[in-house]
This record gives C-alpha cells, structure tokens and sequence, in this order.
C-alpha cells in the first residue's frame, strides 16, 4: 500500500524503450513531464525522471497490472512515444562515484496505464461490439 504522504501521479510521455531486467523481476521506464505553465521556449519545459516498477513477487507477478506492464513491454507496446500513467512514490536512491556523493529522485511505480486514447484494441469484432461505450474501448480489460 503506498503511503498517502509520498504519493505521487504522473501523465508523461517514455522517452526510451522500456527495459525489463533482473531475470524480469523490475522494469524500467524512463519519463518526460511537461511542466504545468512552462512557455514554450524558455528551456524549462520538461522534467526527466526514471520509474522502477517492481513486477514480481519472488517467481510470481507481484499484481494483475504487473502481468500486463512486462507483456506490454516484452511484445513492444509500450514503448519510445507511448503516454502512459504512473502512480507510484517518490524514492531517493544515493550511491558513491569518484569519492563524490551522488543521488536523484526515481519513481517507485505502484501501478502504470495508459493515458488516453493511446492504447486502442486492434480486434475490429471487439471494437463494433463496444462503440456504445466509446470510453471503455480507451482501456485494456486488464485495468
């Protein structure tokens, strides 16, 4: 459960292919948010961020969304342009180089969608049986 403290939600575009790593246990999204107000031009339009989301749970997927994030990621859906949502929290790792001490703020992903309209179902027999319900054909069963 995340903390209602350190909580954080995020609309963004990845910016990389996503990676999964250590034998498909995490993944790894990198991230560009447009800043609230930020004009055009000013050098100061977008925030790069990295997302660790953690997929499994020992040698099973730690929830249904993690099942469906690493098949989105492993059959190349999700990918370099796609939008996506992330909730998750706000984690600061630290490490040593150079005798220098370094750190950044990642997101811990809890759970990542798709944002909008980016993720549409290519099976035509299920797109006209749901054009009553425009908004549900936006969003995988799996959410």
């Amino acid at each position: 459960m995340i903390d209602p403290k350190n909580t954080v939600i995020l609309t963004a575009g990845v910016i990389a292919d996503p990676e999964i790593i250590a034998n498909g246990n995490i993944a790894k999204i990198r991230i560009a948010v447009d800043y609230a107000g930020s004009e055009k031009g000013s050098g100061m339009s977008s925030g790069f961020f990295d997302i660790t989301y953690y997929l499994k749970d020992g040698s099973e997927y730690a929830n249904k969304n993690a099942s469906f994030v690493a098949n989105q990621i492993s059959s190349g859906k999700m990918k370099k342009g796609s939008q996506i949502q992330i909730v998750g929290r706000l984690v600061q790792e630290r490490w040593q180089q150079d005798n220098q001490n370094r750190s950044k703020v990642v997101i811990a992903a809890e759970s990542i969608t798709y944002a909008g309209s980016a993720y549409q179902k290519k099976d035509s027999s299920e797109s006209n049986s749901s054009k009553s319900n425009s908004a549900s054909s936006n969003v995988p069963d799996e959410f």
